[in-house]
């Protein structure tokens, strides 16, 4: 009889650590949860204190922050480009008093009741003017770089 007590106790124990270690793994993956949990609340914070310095020191960022800085300004100004090459695609223009999509050839808004100006042809030669070379490797940079995307050289005031 004493066998069958003894592998009985053993059973149960067994179980028991079995039950236990199950119970400590799901401990484990609920702390990871909330560990990841936190640390996205951390980015999220980066992310926003960032705009936020991009926002407030766009005139006098520290120079460790120049490529950061040329970078967004750079990919800002792909976007505009971007923008602007869908809205000839889908042959239209955006009002300026409402930002409402109207046909290129339209005078006035459909939504609004605007007159829609056109730009000159200055204005344009004159926007893709705003570039100059750098003095380092010679890639073509933004007027407003401070640092060159190519060779990373600072681009000094003309």
């Amino acid at each position: 009889m004493s066998f069958f007590e003894d592998f009985g106790k053993k059973i149960s124990s067994a179980s028991q650590e079995a039950i236990a270690k199950t119970k400590d793994f799901a401990d484990v993956a609920k702390l990871k949860s909330s560990v990841s949990d936190e640390e996205h609340k951390i980015n999220a914070a980066f992310t926003e204190m960032g705009k936020m310095y991009f926002e407030t020191h766009s005139d006098d960022f520290e120079e460790c922050f120049g490529t950061y800085f040329t970078s967004i300004w750079e990919s800002q100004e792909r976007i505009k480009e971007y923008e602007k090459q869908i809205v000839d695609i889908k042959g239209v223009v955006n009002c300026p008093n409402c930002g409402a999509e109207v046909p290129k050839d339209a005078a006035f808004c459909a939504t609004c009741g605007s007159a829609i100006v056109r730009e000159s042809s200055t204005e344009e030669s004159s926007a893709e003017q705003e570039t100059r070379k750098c003095p380092s490797c010679g890639a073509v940079v933004d007027a407003n770089a401070v640092f060159c995307m190519e060779c990373g050289a600072k681009i000094e005031e003309e």
